[in-house]
């Protein structure tokens, strides 16, 4: 059995006159009403695979065929059609070929052997990985290895999935997060940057180069090395497959996350403007807190969690303004997506379900072309219960059960379907509710009311493309058994014309 593996190992914290702040103060987000009110609503054709979670080479959940003969069938149910596989952090310490990875040889031998003495089997191989993706017709993202790998086992693993009946890959993309210094990094002791003394490590990694450098001078030096030495991993993939489809990680400035890096405008325009021609997406990761445990005290409310979701239209805003700039013709994926980067009882409360919906239909209707939860299983919870802090779509039981999570995503699924016409939609209360309109493949119409108020109910109005009788479904904190429930409610015209919502809650509303 495979010991949990963390999505990644630790923010560091830099301090002293030679350092500067890294990470990371929990934030407080406050709705901006303004801005949703006066921002017209752009409607944007969703891809082929809009919905997705991330699935590690760990993951022994998703390995054991009892298990996997559960989740198989929520995945479907859940219109889950993209699934990443690498790890998070792990894919930049993976070997496909062998199927191991060197994170037990970390942080003192980064450049070990995939067969040496200290690295580990992992569970879930790639042949096996992509049979279940496609049991469920869900498309592959695959993160290959830049931080310890070569451009030479990249490009062979592109050459086998595309000759290879059942392994083929949608997106690749040239390592995890490698703008941290949580990520194996071997790149760095290399021309152009020849910077020798950074391992990766937990706590205050003194080696990285915002530490010894400074902000934003360190980030610049992380750019300049992975844009120049991704260069070489994204010629020999094409050389492999020309078709194959190629993307890089973005990383948000200090208004996107607990997980900023000043200066990320260096990182995100160096790759671009070095790499471009050959990139046709960025990948975009999310957690808007870095909290760990249960809502409350000294960590946020349930309120602002849900919240915190009213930043995202800046957010979608700020990436597609750059790829504007620098790659137009790129696309952007959310390829992590969660509450926290650490694991949180979200996944066991209703805020769990509400925070997953708001944030795929958020991302979505911004221009994003999928989001990937993190992750379906994380081992917080190992029986049939939810009651402790995780971060998985299920429990990580022999037969695993949703969590909350899963029902945000269920819901969610039903507006965010391959090639539907999905939108943000204006309300009457802008400050609390978050609201969505789809135009389905079969020409129906579907609306998503989201109540971010946690104490009280709202009654709102709204204009949308709903007619006749509607068929509704409602989850809530007051009633969390009816995330499946088709009811016949009102007209469409006299529910337009005044809507309660009740605290805490998701409605979607139907055209039948």
């Amino acid at each position: 059995m495979t010991s949990r593996r963390p999505r990644r190992r630790v923010l560091y914290a830099c301090a002293g006159t030679a350092l500067a702040a890294l990470a990371i103060a929990i934030p407080t987000f406050a709705a901006s009403a303004a801005s949703t009110a006066t921002a017209a609503p752009v409607q944007r054709t969703l891809s082929a695979a809009p919905l997705g979670v991330n699935v590690g080479t760990w993951d022994y959940i998703y390995y054991a065929s009892s298990s996997v003969n559960v989740i198989q069938p929520l995945l479907k149910a859940a219109g889950i059609n993209q699934i990443r596989y690498g790890g998070g952090s792990v894919a930049d310490a993976y070997d496909w070929q062998t199927n191991t990875d060197i994170l037990n040889c970390l942080p003192n031998d980064p450049t070990a052997s995939f067969t040496a003495s200290c690295a580990s089997k992992d569970t879930l191989g790639f042949a096996q990985f992509s049979k279940q993706a496609r049991a469920i017709s869900a498309q592959s993202f695959v993160t290959v290895n830049y931080g310890s790998g070569t451009p030479a086992m990249a490009a062979a693993w592109v050459k086998q999935a595309a000759q290879t009946a059942g392994q083929g890959v949608a997106l690749w993309e040239i390592g995890n997060e490698n703008y941290g210094c949580w990520e194996v990094n071997n790149e760095l002791a290399g021309p152009p940057e020849n910077y020798k003394t950074y391992v990766p490590q937990g706590g205050d990694n003194l080696t990285c180069p915002m530490a010894t450098k400074g902000l934003p001078a360190g980030v610049q030096i992380m750019a300049t090395s992975y844009a120049v030495d991704a260069k070489p991993f994204m010629t020999a993939m094409k050389a492999a497959n020309p078709k194959a489809v190629i993307g890089v990680p973005w990383v948000f400035g200090s208004d996107g996350s607990p997980s900023p890096i000043a200066g990320s405008n260096k990182w995100n325009n160096t790759v671009l403007k070095t790499d471009g021609k050959y990139v046709s997406f960025v990948d975009a990761h999310w957690y808007p807190y870095g909290f760990s445990g249960s809502t409350g005290g000294s960590n946020p409310t349930d309120q602002q969690v849900l919240q915190s979701l009213f930043q995202v239209p800046s957010l979608t805003w700020q990436i597609r303004n750059e790829l504007h700039k620098y790659d137009p013709t790129a696309s952007f994926i959310l390829g992590e997506a969660g509450v926290s980067y650490n694991e949180t009882m979200t996944t066991c409360t209703p805020a769990g379900a509400l925070f997953a919906a708001g944030d795929v239909l958020s991302w979505l209707a911004g221009g994003a072309q999928s989001v990937d939860w993190w992750d379906m299983n994380n081992y917080g919870n190992t029986g049939t219960q939810c009651t402790s802090p995780d971060d998985g779509l299920f429990t990580s039981a022999a037969e695993p059960v949703p969590e909350t999570p899963y029902w945000g995503y269920k819901l969610a699924s039903l507006l965010a379907q391959p090639h539907a016409r999905l939108s943000t939609l204006a309300t009457s209360d802008p400050a609390d509710v978050l609201a969505y309109q789809s135009v389905l493949p079969t020409g129906k119409h579907v609306v998503a009311l989201i109540n971010t108020n946690t104490g009280s109910a709202k009654r709102v109005t709204f204009s949308a493309a709903l007619s006749g009788t509607l068929q509704t479904w409602r989850y809530s904190a007051g009633n969390q058994n009816t995330a499946n429930s088709k009811i016949v409610t009102g007209t469409a015209a006299s529910v337009m014309k005044g809507y309660t919502l009740p605290p805490e809650s998701i409605t979607i509303l139907k055209t039948r």
